[in-house]
């Protein structure tokens, strides 16, 4: 344990190469032609890679040294990442043990329902997207406040309007069905909640091993509910929000505003908006802990080159 943290946390980062043939080819074999025109169930920008797992790495390292360790979980890759915090590789027929009938899996849903069950994993990580970056130095209170608490980036949200809202958005414009928004939705319904869910923002997501190992220990229904696709599904519930009701239920989740810790970049038109977006996190006075870069294999070669320079200047010793 870090000598400035009064508790041990660990990192856990899921990546793949979606570059790697064998995969992609692996990922053919069991897609379905309508699965495969859903952007939001299998489409190829879920599974591209553009180096971003090392920008994440190089960040924690530089801005959370207290990190005790950090795991990577893959499929039979591995992303060679340099690291001063030591790093563990765990395949996922480790976390799939005892279900690897539901392998091999594309679906980040069901990775996520299974991490708690890493070997060894403290009872305090924080889950990152390998599209994360962290920006400027932050303390484990950001994400636990204290032992056994949480501190969630988001906001409360009426479920029943948001839910009637999205079904007529499917209703008009046929859109997909298969969500975040749902999901969490769907995974506070299952706490019980009937008015209110969290709506979570892209920004890593602090969590509790013996929450989720609790919960899945005693409904083993829900957690084959949430593997057994090996695409996105109408059946997933997001497991983070599933946490956070549970915590928030107990009294023990704490929520903070999104909007000055966080900057997103989806894919834009112009530089123009980039560097506005970029300024975000190098005015003065910024507040912004972390970045996003989704979808970077839709960018045109200049704007890759210019976050490729901004992540450079920031990372740099």
């Amino acid at each position: 344990m870090k000598a400035d943290t009064q508790f041990p946390i660990d990192v856990v980062v899921t990546w793949v190469d979606g570059n790697d043939p064998a995969l992609n080819a692996r990922r053919a074999a069991y897609i379905r032609p309508d699965e495969a025109r859903e952007k939001d169930i299998a489409a190829p920008t879920r599974y591209a890679d553009r180096g971003e797992i090392h920008w994440c790495i190089r960040s924690i390292n530089k801005f959370m040294p207290w990190v005790n360790r950090i795991f990577i979980v893959t499929d039979g890759q591995d992303p060679k990442a340099e690291s001063r915090i030591p790093v563990e590789i765990i395949d996922h027929k480790v976390i799939f043990s005892g279900y690897e009938e539901y392998l091999p899996t594309f679906n980040s849903l069901s990775i996520e329902a299974m991490l708690w069950r890493i070997p060894g994993l403290s009872e305090h990580f924080i889950y990152f997207n390998d599209d994360q970056l962290v920006c400027r130095s932050v303390s484990p209170e950001v994400f636990f406040p204290s032992e056994g608490h949480i501190n969630c980036h988001g906001h409360k949200a009426s479920l029943p309007l948001t839910k009637a809202w999205y079904s007529l958005k499917h209703l008009i414009s046929r859109s997909c069905q298969v969500n975040h928004i749902q999901q969490m939705m769907d995974a506070a319904a299952i706490t019980g909640s009937r008015r209110t869910f969290i709506r979570l923002s892209h920004t890593p997501h602090p969590l509790l091993k013996s929450t989720l190992q609790q919960f899945y220990e005693a409904h083993p229904d829900l957690l084959v509910q949430n593997i057994r696709n090996r695409f996105r599904s109408r059946e997933h519930f997001r497991t983070d929000e599933l946490c956070y009701m549970l915590l928030w239920n107990e009294g023990r989740l704490h929520l903070r505003p999104v909007r000055p810790v966080l900057m997103r970049y989806y894919k834009r038109k112009g530089m123009m908006q980039l560097e506005w977006t970029l300024h975000r996190v190098t005015r003065p006075g910024s507040t912004v802990c972390f970045a996003c870069f989704y979808a970077l294999d839709q960018v045109s070669d200049e704007v890759f080159a210019r976050i490729r320079k901004f992540v450079e200047e920031l990372l740099k010793e």
